[in-house]
């Protein structure tokens, strides 16, 4: 008999112990040029979360009437890329030992945003982005 023993991101990755039906909480990429086969895995989260804040990105574009090349979008789009191949780049130099590819996701993504955003001085215009001013009346009534 052969026990499976399986890390608890992979477990809960591959929907381990889901309770009989297993939702696919991941991406399986076949390994190109591998003599066994084998693939490398993208959770959900790791494409939703970064895709998350790109939709943000074009949306804030639009509102601000941000043109391809002066808005945050393609930047992002940029960075996620550079981001996802540090993140295999990584796991080819640690021989197939997996890590978080949001830990490199993350600072390409949301770092770049806060970076492009300060060098423009749109921050405050990015984190407040959809909400209306409330307009105060100098008598302290809205």
């Amino acid at each position: 008999m052969v026990l499976l023993c399986l890390s608890p991101s992979r477990q809960v990755a591959t929907g381990h112990k889901a309770g009989g039906e297993s939702i696919p909480m991941l991406l399986k990429i076949p390994r190109f040029f591998d003599p066994w086969g084998g693939y490398q895995m993208i959770g959900f989260g790791d494409i939703i979360l970064p895709g998350l804040l790109i939709v943000f990105s074009h949306r804030f574009d639009k509102l601000t009437k941000k043109g391809i090349s002066n808005g945050y979008f393609l930047w992002l789009i940029f960075g996620y890329t550079f981001g996802l191949s540090v993140t295999y780049l990584v796991f080819y130099l640690m021989n197939g030992h997996g890590q978080p590819a949001l830990l490199y996701l993350v600072p390409c993504t949301l770092g770049l945003t806060v970076v492009l955003g300060g060098l423009r001085g749109e921050i405050r215009d990015l984190w407040n982005y959809g909400e209306t001013p409330s307009k105060v009346v100098p008598g302290g009534e809205t």
